[in-house]
């Protein structure tokens, strides 16, 4: 089972789903949630305003287009599209092992023109 969820970038949608894992569970629980999230290559991240970990879950670093992850050791809330500063190539990869918590579907164009300040609102479809 997972969890459908919308996500707003600012003024741009994006659709997908929270995964079963006990991360993806505690998120879906706590929707909607915000972050104020930075860009860190194709990647946006950022605190959550609700607590939600640790959930001390196995992470990974590499990731594919579309993912969300989270962070326990930090309570980021990230979303992957394209390489970051810590990619080697054209992979994704993360700065440090995160816990895959779902993916999402988008215009990850429109995404990459996001610039300033970015409001992150993730919500139940």
């Amino acid at each position: 089972m997972s969890f459908p969820i919308k996500i707003r970038i600012n003024d741009l949608e994006l659709q997908g789903e929270l995964n079963e894992t006990k991360a993806g569970r505690a998120l879906a629980a706590g929707l909607p949630f915000r972050v104020e999230a930075q860009r860190w290559g194709e990647e946006l991240y950022g605190n959550t305003d609700k607590s939600f970990g640790p959930f001390g879950e196995a992470g990974q670093e590499l990731m594919e287009v579309g993912d969300l992850a989270y962070h326990d050791d930090t309570g980021w809330f990230c979303i992957f599209w394209g390489p970051t500063p810590s990619s080697r190539g054209d992979e994704i990869r993360a700065a440090f092992p995160v816990q895959k918590v779902g993916v999402v579907q988008g215009d990850w164009q429109a995404v990459s023109r996001i610039s300033g300040s970015i409001k992150v609102v993730v919500e139940s479809l």
